[in-house]
């Protein structure tokens, strides 16, 4: 199975808004519903636990409010934001650290951990670290996978960090222009922050030599990967010279370039042009599609989320999401107003028609048939829509006077007409599609996908 999520950040000076941009493209297994859900803030009593994906630990006096997308058996998030304007995202990485062989916390619980309790990047990570020393990482032993580590970025309107962690030591360095991270450790002698007795324990276990300084990512990348974690490493470099190319000589990142980068399969670079569609392509791209590499792991829900300063406090940030494979879906605005439309917080295990998740991804099945005939109508279509709402978010932002109402119904509007727009771009795809038109490379998942969630088709035609 490909681990293959992809995560940067953009720092207010290169940006055009003067605001800072995290964004992140979630990638999980097909068919692992992930809904977008908000928690709201909340006073526990002293004593009480709070139940996370494996054990229950102790709660803290208050949480702060928070959404999140998250796969819909986990506690934790993926990727999420809360009420001051902190966001984090996660990237799964195997080290060379033997798993703790204890109940243990993952990765997505850290995180929705930190955002419930921190305020600001710096207290993230002390809020992360202490978790990590006084409770660990693993999840349950019984059902452990090798890679358990989590990398994040953490950021708030002022600042952003990329934390790497290694079982329960870690290093973090803090962003200057922008940062970037992959399914691969890559902070080296540069970090700023770092663990009590992280280069004492890699000296001592053979990770390192102490005569040498201290390089976190050659001391904890495994020897020998195997092929699809290698995936992260291409990934991680093609963030890289995107995110160069668009901050060269003054060059300035806004949303839409930001939602682009997440749609990348490629496009500029015809060394890795393929006779395959992107949805059937076999070179791994941060627009992740389940009929590519790995054949399974694709980009679930996707986010770029706007941390902005010196603002009310509903404006504190501007979350963009989307869910399915980016490139032919829609990024919808929702912001700091405890709300987020309710038929996007439920997605149930099988497929619901009234779930939004689930109809985004029949859309991306549908499409995935014949990707070169579908694709460019449902992108001219989402792409005019998407547009229209970054210009209605840029004037109601910038002539907010603290009507929540104005915002809420922006956010619901702009929900329910995508949404809309999905459904009726399925209908269209069907009542187009012929068996001649299909492609055999992704055959074989669309029926078996679509079998083992549930969703209908027409089995004659699909064959």
């Amino acid at each position: 199975m490909a681990r293959s999520c992809s995560s940067f950040v953009v720092m207010g000076t290169e940006t055009k808004s003067g605001n800072i941009i995290y964004a992140k493209n979630s990638d999980r297994p097909f068919n692992e519903s992930q809904p977008l859900i908000y928690y709201p803030a909340a006073d526990h009593p002293e004593g009480s636990y709070t139940e996370c994906s494996f054990i229950k630990i102790p709660q803290v006096k208050h949480t702060y409010a928070c959404i999140g997308s998250k796969p819909h058996f986990f506690w934790g998030f993926e990727h999420g934001v809360n009420e001051h304007g902190l966001a984090i995202g996660n990237e799964q990485v195997s080290g060379r650290e033997i798993p703790e062989r204890r109940w243990g916390l993952i990765g997505m619980d850290i995180l929705r951990l930190a955002l419930e309790r921190a305020r600001t990047a710096r207290e993230a990570i002390e809020v992360i670290d202490g978790l990590l020393s006084e409770i660990g990482t693993g999840g349950a032993p019984g059902h452990r996978i090798a890679p358990f580590n989590s990398n994040y970025i953490i950021s708030d309107p002022n600042e952003s960090y990329m934390f790497e962690s290694h079982q329960r030591k870690w290093v973090a360095k803090k962003v200057d222009r922008y940062g970037y991270i992959g399914n691969c450790y890559s902070i080296q002698e540069d970090y700023d922050m770092i663990a009590d007795g992280t280069i004492r324990e890699a000296c001592e276990k053979g990770f390192w030599h102490p005569d040498v300084p201290f390089n976190p990512a050659k001391a904890w990348t495994v020897d020998e990967l195997m092929y699809d974690e290698s995936e992260g490493f291409v990934r991680y470099a093609r963030l890289g010279r995107l995110l160069s190319e668009k901050t060269e000589a003054g060059g300035k990142v806004g949303v839409k370039e930001a939602m682009n980068i997440l749609r990348d399969h490629y496009e500029d670079v015809p060394e890795l042009q393929s006779i395959y569609s992107p949805a059937a392509n076999k070179v791994c791209t941060i627009c992740s599609h389940p009929g590519g590499v790995g054949d399974g792991c694709a980009t679930a829900a996707s986010t770029v989320t706007v941390l902005k300063k010196d603002v009310p406090k509903e404006l504190a940030f501007t979350y963009w999401g989307s869910m399915a494979p980016p490139c032919c879906s829609i990024f919808r605005p929702y912001y700091n107003i405890d709300f987020i439309p309710d038929d996007l917080q439920h997605a149930h295990a099988l497929y619901r028609p009234e779930d939004q998740w689930w109809r985004f991804i029949e859309l991306e099945r549908y499409i995935a048939l014949n990707y070169e005939k579908f694709a460019p109508k449902v992108k001219e279509e989402f792409g005019r829509m998407e547009d229209e709402f970054i210009q209605q978010a840029e004037y109601i932002e910038s002539t907010y006077d603290g009507n929540v109402k104005t915002l809420r119904d922006f956010s619901a509007e702009a929900s329910r007409r995508s949404f809309e727009k999905a459904v009726e771009l399925i209908e269209e795809i069907k009542a187009q599609l012929t068996t001649r038109d299909i492609d055999r490379m992704l055959l074989r998942y669309f029926r078996e996908s679509s079998d083992e969630c549930g969703m209908e088709y027409d089995g004659d035609m699909i064959k």
